[in-house]
Formats: structure tokens, sequence, C-alpha cells
């Protein structure tokens, strides 16, 4: 550390620095009783994981809702003498909202449960450098559901996240220990914007020209 440069604080730009936390779904003694027992073991996971830092975090995959929006847009010009609008097409955008339950049947699971809720809140901020400019974009990897899945196979879509709200469902109860109240269930709604990947087509050499999804797409195997 001798040779640290003055007011520099150690590791603060470099992301290999950081130890990603992994926050796999609760496996306390009493998961087996809980749903997130059964979600383990049949792989029933939905993983949030920050690019810029590898921070992953996992939850029972009890998916309430899920849509997918894809639009293009559209602009439209009106020339004189001409009574047909020529119209053209921009860029291509995609939208996904999805809602999940999180449930704890213990006070350990519910603890743990918060403590997932709290990381996965603190995903949405950018990585920052020193002096408080942004390093990366809060981009963040949704994996686990397979609705997710696009033209390349990959189950996943990275995203930056526009909201997430959660909400307690106080008619399902609560847990509790002296001086705690956690809920039963909580419903988490995420909605983001995608990414939209690119891959060169097969009869195009160029590595300059890339065009959204592989040059079969659509293919639903």
């Amino acid at each position: 550390m001798e040779n640290q440069a003055p007011h520099q604080s150690p590791g603060w730009d470099k992301v290999s620095d950081f130890e990603p936390q992994i926050r796999g779904v609760y496996s306390g003694a009493d998961a087996n009783v809980s749903v997130s027992g059964h979600a383990r073991d049949k792989g029933y996971v939905l993983t949030f994981t920050h690019i810029a830092t590898g921070h992953r975090v996992s939850f029972p995959a009890v998916i309430q809702s899920f849509s997918d929006n894809h639009k293009a847009q559209a602009n439209e010009q009106v020339y004189a003498n001409n009574p047909n609008p020529l119209i053209t097409q921009g860029g291509t955008g995609r939208e996904i909202s999805l809602s999940f339950l999180v449930l704890s049947a213990s006070i350990d699971e519910a603890r743990y449960n918060t403590q997932s809720v709290n990381m996965l809140l603190q995903m949405l901020y950018p990585k920052l450098r020193e002096d408080g400019t942004m390093r990366s974009a809060p981009r963040i990897r949704i994996s686990g559901f397979n609705m997710l899945k696009d033209g390349r196979g990959v189950d996943s879509a990275t995203c930056i996240i526009q909201n997430i709200t959660y909400a307690l469902n106080t008619e399902e109860g609560y847990v509790t220990a002296p001086g705690e109240l956690h809920p039963v269930s909580l419903t988490i709604d995420v909605s983001a914007i995608a990414y939209i990947p690119t891959a060169p087509p097969e009869d195009v050499e160029s590595d300059n020209w890339h065009q959204p999804y592989p040059s079969d797409y659509p293919r639903y195997r």
C-alpha cells in the first residue's frame, strides 16, 4: 500500500478488488418446510446479477405475472402534393415486466429474505469512481425464467431496471420475534428495458455488420 496515490481509496475503481457477494435462496435448517427448499431442489430460481460487480441475489421463482413488450419506433412524414405519408421505422425496444412473491415460513427465513430484497434494491445504483462519476451503468442480468429466452437460446436478459416496487401482503400475516415484524408474503414488481442482443448473420462476412438476434430467428425449439 505504500505506493498508493494520495487520497485514493483502495479498490474503489477496480471491480476485481471487490469480492462478489452471492446470495442464493434461503437454505437454513427449516428451508425444507418452505418454498425455498422446493425451489432449490427443482431449479426454480430467479436470479439477478449486477454486471459491473458480479454481485448476485436469487429468489424462489414464484412468478405471478410476466409481460414482454417489443415495440418498433415509427416516424411519419407528410409531403406536399402527396396524399400518403411516408412511414419509416427507427429502432426496436424491448420492455420486460414481471412480478414474483417472496415468501417466509420462519423468522430466520424472513430475516434472510429482507437482506436479499435490500441487496436487489442496491443493484439499481451504478458503480462510481472516486470522484463520483459513473464508472459503469447498473446493468442487471435477469435469469432463471425460461420466458426470458430469446433466439440465442439464452435463459436470461440483460436490462436496465427502471422500477422495483415491493408491497407487503398484510392479509397473509406476519412472522414475529421480539422487536421484529416481518411479512409472510411480499410482492416484488420489476420493470426493465432489455438490451437487444446482436449477432452477425452467417451469410455476411463483415465483422462490422450486425442484426438483432441470429439470422435464423425466430426459432421455437
